[in-house]
């Protein structure tokens, strides 16, 4: 496991994804996690998986939930804030520091983070949606940590970003699940899908939130 002692602090550039937030919608990030602690929460999230810790996931909240296969056929497990293992705890603090700086530049309220880890198996994929319910919206920022080491382009599983351009014309942009990648956007407006995938596909994904029912 990942030691804090005598481990120079991880340096986190949070003012070019909040850069990106504010220009686009969305950021990239690699190397969000030192190498060490991407490699345990992945062990971990595999060890977990094979426990049988994950269950199925679904779609929409509260009375609204259901599980559709034909719109996501994706496994999760919730990470308990009180619960937290060292590795899961070492990203939970870095997505404080972005919390904490998306506060002060942009003035967004944030106060909670919510996440699970995702196991996409192969086949499986998540077709185009926002991650706002339509009920509540409290998520704000969507965060996506990968954990998959050697990803290639022939494993599929790539997360398209949707843009609306000037001519109001749309383009994607797809970002491979490669381990220590990055990737957040605005909950409210970015549209996104996970292609499908053609082997085991593992991310830590989460939510910043407001603690209010107010919008962006």
């Amino acid at each position: 496991m990942t030691s804090p002692v005598g481990v120079m602090k991880h340096q986190l550039d949070v003012s070019k994804i909040v850069d990106d937030l504010v220009e686009r919608g969305w950021s990239v990030y690699q190397h969000f996690l030192p190498d060490d602690s991407i490699h345990d929460l992945a062990r971990e999230a595999e060890d977990l998986w094979k426990g049988g810790c994950f269950h199925p996931a679904g779609v929409g909240n509260r009375q609204n939930f259901q599980f559709h296969p034909e719109i996501r056929r994706d496994w999760v497990l919730w990470l308990e804030p009180e619960n937290l293992s060292p590795p899961q705890k070492i990203f939970w603090e870095t997505i404080d520091q972005l919390r904490l700086k998306l506060n002060e530049q942009l003035f967004l309220g944030l106060k909670e983070f919510e996440t699970h880890l995702a196991m996409y198996p192969a086949g499986s994929f998540y077709k185009k949606h926002l991650d706002q319910f339509q009920n509540v919206k409290h998520r704000i920022i969507s965060c996506i940590l990968y954990l998959n080491d050697k990803w290639n382009k022939r494993d599929g599983g790539q997360l398209r970003v949707y843009q609306v351009l000037e001519n109001d014309q749309e383009a994607h942009i797809d970002i491979y699940p490669t381990a220590g990648t990055f990737v957040c956007f605005r909950s409210d407006s970015i549209y996104h899908e996970v292609l499908p995938t053609r082997r085991e596909r593992l991310s830590l994904t989460g939510w910043l939130k407001k603690g209010s029912p107010y919008g962006f």
